[in-house]
């Protein structure tokens, strides 16, 4: 055998060798860490997937994680998520919470992504109010009114703005639950996310007057100071002036005379006399 060929035979070898190294490797990152104490087993996304989407097998994938790393009660059995709907959007090596995940229902995908006790209301909306197509599935806004108060038929009726619900969340917009672009995408109505005594409030606002939208920073979680809508009737700024009564239509005077008729031969004469 010449050295040319030697030289073949020891680089495969040197492969061979170095192969089996990285499937030893690769095998112990992904065997239990039952052994291990500072590692725990959790599972994780192997892809991206947009929120709404309805967890299967092949969108997951087992990793072994430092414990430090490791979120409470994140999950560690694919069983356990398998089926599950993905609220938001996630990528790929996002850990699995179940925050983060729906029950998949009967229903609609939007319907598993609604909170308990929270209701999913839809308003119609135009380029300005739906904030130049800039809102989108996750965010969060503002409902503001405009409204007239004093007497509206007059030209000085004032017109009032209040905030009357505060960081709502969009679960959708027209019927996408998610948006893959971030670009502006003028749309006709936006659902969102309320509590029933919040839903009673927007349709009281939609009715009083003209609903405007105000998106939110995502990381402003403050609380802004709401307004009470009350019935135009008990409105403050609206005084009611009791109606005059109508004077009373006079009374015909009684006429103290008496009429008596008079015959004389042939001719007859009515006369009045005083009574």
């Amino acid at each position: 055998m010449n050295t040319r060929s030697m030289f073949f035979v020891l680089l495969s070898l040197l492969f061979g060798v170095g192969a089996v190294l990285l499937a030893q490797s690769w095998l112990k990152q992904r065997q239990p860490a039952e052994g291990n104490p500072n590692q725990s087993i959790v599972v994780t996304m192997a892809v991206n997937v947009p929120a709404g989407t309805v967890l299967e097998t092949r969108h997951l994938s087992i990793q072994n994680i430092p414990n430090e790393l490791v979120p409470d009660d994140a999950i560690t059995s694919t069983s356990d998520a398998v089926e599950m709907v993905a609220k938001f959007p996630m990528i790929r090596g996002d850990i699995l919470h179940p925050d983060k995940l729906a029950q998949r229902g009967e229903g609609s995908v939007l319907a598993s992504l609604i909170e308990p006790n929270k209701r999913a209301v839809t308003i119609r909306v135009n380029d300005v109010v739906g904030v130049a197509g800039f809102l989108l599935p996750g965010n969060r806004v503002d409902v503001l009114v405009t409204y007239k108060v004093g007497n509206l038929r007059s030209e000085s009726a004032e017109s009032v703005t209040d905030v009357v619900l505060s960081n709502l969340k969009v679960l959708a917009v027209d019927q996408k639950v998610d948006q893959e672009t971030n670009q502006p995408l003028v749309v006709r109505a936006v659902t969102l996310e309320v509590s029933l005594e919040e839903a009673e409030t927007l349709m009281s606002a939609r009715s009083r007057g003209i609903i405007q939208l105000a998106l939110r920073n995502p990381t402003d979680e403050s609380e802004a100071e709401l307004a009470q809508l009350t019935p135009e009737s008990e409105d403050p700024k609206v005084e009611a002036k009791p109606k005059e009564p109508a004077p009373a239509a006079p009374r015909p005077a009684q006429s103290s005379k008496r009429k008596i008729e008079v015959i004389r031969g042939t001719s007859q004469q009515t006369v009045s006399v005083e009574s």
